[in-house]
């Protein structure tokens, strides 16, 4: 079952800029969402992915870990 971030489709972009290193607040402006969604979704992604804390995520969402971003979003455009 999905959950309601995930029918929303929100996950992945606000997982591609978590891993650019975008903090909360930095991702509700650029998402248009409120930064209360955005900590909904970065805690239900690191409860999903069994991550510790932000930190752990970041890692794992850093292109640069991976040369990907995982989760199969497309890049956003700056």
């Amino acid at each position: 079952m999905l959950c309601h971030w995930e029918k929303l489709g929100v996950l992945g972009p606000i997982y591609e800029l978590i891993g650019q290193g975008m903090s909360d607040q930095e991702i509700a402006a650029k998402l248009n969402f409120t930064e209360v969604t955005v900590r909904g979704c970065t805690s239900w992604l690191i409860h999903l992915l069994e991550y510790e804390n932000r930190a752990d995520l970041v890692l794992c969402a850093s292109p640069t870990q991976h040369g990907t971003w995982g989760l199969g979003s497309t890049h956003i455009a700056a």
